[in-house]
């Protein structure tokens, strides 16, 4: 009994030590990352380099720690100018669901994980600020011709018998 619980453990500590170094000399050496890693939240940009944000507030709204911030004025033609959206990284659990709350892909995940701050202060700081949101653009429904709607109404049989008739 005593010399099977000594081998094995000897057998474990052999293995262990013939592995060699699994620590990361972290500030000289780093991991790579998943692509799937989230980490703090930072604006996309369109091909031109404006942002892609329309102030929906949808992201403000899924937020369940309430750290972002978005602040617009509408001006009289509807469009929409922001004045600051900021961000409070020092309390944000990085769970994506403003991310995935954003109907216009206007934000995502980044992937840099050096977060820390020696003040407080910068922990919270400003995505966007001063910028014109961008407009929303809605898909109007194309007007639909009278015949194509009554066309619609009329049953697959009587459907044939046009058919046959125009041929």
């Amino acid at each position: 009994m005593w010399g099977k619980g000594i081998l094995t453990g000897m057998r474990i500590t052999m293995r262990n030590m013939l592995r060699g170094p699994i620590t990361v000399k972290y500030p000289y050496e780093r991991l790579e990352i998943p692509e799937r890693a989230r980490w703090a939240v930072v604006p996309k940009y369109d091909g031109e380099g404006k942002p892609k944000c329309t102030a929906c507030m949808a992201c403000v709204r899924a937020c369940p720690d309430h750290i972002l911030d978005l602040e617009f004025t509408t001006r009289e033609d509807k469009s929409k100018h922001i004045e600051r959206y900021s961000y409070e990284i020092g309390a944000c659990m990085m769970c994506g669901l403003c991310v995935e709350a954003c109907p216009f892909d206007a934000i995502e995940m980044s992937h840099d994980y050096e977060l820390a701050r020696l003040d407080p202060a910068e922990l919270t700081y400003d995505l966007l600020a001063d910028v014109d949101a961008v407009p929303v653009k809605r898909a109007r429904p194309a007007a639909t011709p009278k015949a194509e709607l009554a066309r619609a109404d009329s049953s697959p049989a009587e459907l044939s018998r046009e058919e046959a008739s125009d041929e």
